[in-house]
C-alpha cells in the first residue's frame, strides 16, 4: 500500500552498542501517521545515555513542511522543507512534538 499523507518516526540516533555499531535511527519509541494540521499525540523521549538523543524521521507522500518543537506550528512557525518521499531527520528534545501541512 502506497504512503497517502506523512508518516513519522521517533527514535534514537545510535545504538547501545556504541562500540560495534553506529545505526542512524537505533531503537525505535513509536511511530504515528497524523492528518496534515494535526500535531502528534506522542513527543519524543528524553536523552538515553545508552541511546544516545531522541530524533523524528519524516517522510510524506507530497512536498510538506515539518514543524518540530513542544508546540509545533507547520503552517506559521519555524518549520522544515521535505520533498516528497524523502526521509528526514532532525534530533529532538524530551517532549517534542510533530506537526506537518502540505506545501
Amino acid at each position: 500500500m502506497a504512503l497517502s499523507g506523512a508518516h513519522i518516526v521517533c527514535g534514537y540516533a545510535g545504538s547501545y552498542r556504541r562500540d560495534k555499531s553506529q545505526a542512524i535511527l537505533g531503537k525505535v519509541n513509536w511511530s504515528e501517521a497524523p492528518a496534515t494540521g494535526v500535531t502528534t499525540t506522542n513527543g519524543a523521549p528524553g536523552a538515553h545515555d545508552l541511546y544516545g538523543q531522541p530524533m523524528f524521521r519524516l517522510r510524506a507522500s507530497a512536498d510538506s513542511y515539518f514543524a518540530v518543537g513542544p508546540t509545533p506550528n507547520a503552517t506559521t512557525g519555524p518549520r522544515v522543507f521535505v520533498p516528497a518521499n524523502t526521509d528526514y531527520d532532525v534530533f529532538a528534545d524530551a517532549g517534542d512534538k510533530v506537526q506537518w501541512v502540505a506545501a
